[in-house]
């Protein structure tokens, strides 16, 4: 019982700070009045530190909170910001106990982008470095930590381009644009990601 109350203190805390992260910005959102936070930093973060069901609790509220607060990529997106964390996390942290976890939603993001975007076929080089990555840790189990934080991003991303494509509606030669930012915020998300579990496990300790 006593576990479990500091399991969902944690879940708490880290999705405070999913939310409290939404109002730093690391980038524009190209196509919409929105913003792209340090919040993708913490996603990663989340889905490596929790199990899958506390993680998606922890996106959820976070979630919520960055909605009802309009902060972040929630103007663009309505309801469905709700989603894309969630989906996020579902997918990283799914990783941890089997790292190709994320191949089919890899897929079917790579699927409906190709069929449905108009978009540069450059795109979907964030979406096979994810795939690689996970096959790559199938014997090299040290990338085990860089898989999920590499897979909650992409599959982050995976869930916006997919309300781009069908509610957003994203013309062809946006996604062009748009590619360079998103090379980068998900660049930032691992790599910032990666640095805080780093200090956790030097400072706290890996258990």
């Amino acid at each position: 019982m006593e576990l479990k109350s500091k399991h969902i203190a944690f879940t708490s805390i880290l999705a405070a700070v999913y939310a409290v992260t939404s109002y730093l910005p690391i980038s524009v959102y190209i196509g919409g009045e929105a913003l792209i936070t340090a919040n993708v930093i913490i996603l990663p973060l989340i889905a490596h530190l929790l199990n899958a069901p506390y993680a998606i609790l922890s996106a959820f509220i976070g979630a919520l909170a960055m909605y009802f607060t309009g902060t972040a990529i929630a103007p663009v997106y309505g309801y469905f910001t709700i989603l894309i964390p969630v989906l996020g996390v579902l997918f990283g942290s799914l990783t941890k106990k089997n790292c190709v976890a994320a191949l089919p939603w890899i897929l079917f993001g790579a699927i409906s982008y190709v069929l449905y975007s108009g978009g540069t076929p450059l795109w979907l080089t964030l979406y096979i470095f994810a795939l690689v990555l996970s096959l790559l840790t199938i014997k090299f189990k040290q990338l085990k930590t860089v898989n999920c934080c590499v897979s909650t991003t992409i599959s982050e991303l995976i869930a916006m381009d997919v309300g781009n494509i069908f509610l957003m509606e994203f013309p062809g030669f946006l996604w062009m644009i748009i590619l360079p930012f998103a090379i980068y915020e998900r660049t930032v998300a691992v790599l910032g990601s990666m640095a805080l579990i780093r200090g956790l496990k030097r400072y706290v300790g890996s258990g």
